[in-house]
């Protein structure tokens, strides 16, 4: 395996603090298929557990279910970045529950993740999984109503996370809701202490560590959205260590 040499972002004026370290952006293994398919299958669980019990979920379907429930026709949401499909799953699941009407899509760039995905869960019919880029997105203006995404802002750098954001809400009808860990130390440390329960591959343990070290923080991610031309969007902090962007029309 080949070393991946961290580099410093100077993309943001503030300086570090010691409780909120400069951002290095560390390539993580599940991005260079690192692992076999029970590797990853493992690592896909220990991400369900971590979104499920520790905030993920939460983060995101708090600003995503009041928007799509009881609407007149059936809402379209497209998941970027949907790994295992677990969250769209569960969203689908919600929405049978409350007789809500959706349209779903879960979008990845890696064939392997797709392929876990459908071996993980069984066919839905509301939800339809894609193959593509998160910066060429297969999707017509208006076709979508809103973008989201859970934990996968910190894979893109500063220029690509602008250019991310600003075409999802192009092309969203309504808008957009994309939710993320934050940089910190404290994050890291919770990280190390809770690896014994939630991280239990080895690429989770890896991943998770450099997903903190690459993330952004609230302040960031509202600078990447103004400099996205997002002028009315809002970044919400969850506990213990999550936030998420929401930007509607």
């Amino acid at each position: 395996m080949n070393t991946v040499v961290p580099e410093k972002c100077h993309y943001f004026p503030q300086p570090p603090s010691f409780f909120v370290p400069p951002r290095l952006d560390k390539q993580e293994l599940l991005d260079l298929g690192v692992g076999s398919i029970q590797d990853v299958q493992a690592n896909f669980a220990d991400l369900w557990r971590i979104n499920y019990f520790l905030g993920g979920m939460s983060a995101l379907t708090h600003h995503l279910y009041p928007r799509i429930i009881n609407q007149r026709k059936p809402s379209t949401v497209v998941d970027v970045g949907a790994g295992s499909a677990d969250i769209i799953t569960a969203v689908a699941h919600w929405a049978r529950q409350h007789n809500t009407d959706l349209k779903l899509f879960g979008l990845d760039l890696s064939s392997r993740h797709l392929g876990i995905a459908r071996l993980k869960h069984p066919p839905e019919p509301t939800i339809s999984l894609i193959q593509a880029d998160a910066l060429d997105l297969p999707f017509q203006a208006g076709q979508v109503d809103y973008f989201i995404s859970c934990l996968f802002l910190h894979h893109l750098s500063p220029k690509q996370a602008i250019d991310f954001l600003a075409r999802t809400f192009a092309s969203a009808r309504r808008g957009i809701i994309m939710s993320d860990i934050v940089r910190g130390r404290l994050p890291f440390i919770g990280f190390k202490l809770s690896q014994p329960i939630f991280a239990r591959s080895f690429l989770t343990r890896y991943d998770g560590a450099a997903s903190i070290r690459r993330a952004y923080t609230p302040d960031e991610l509202r600078q990447l959205a103004q400099s996205a031309g997002l002028s009315k969007a809002r970044v919400y902090q969850h506990f213990p260590w999550r936030m998420t962007l929401v930007a509607e029309k």
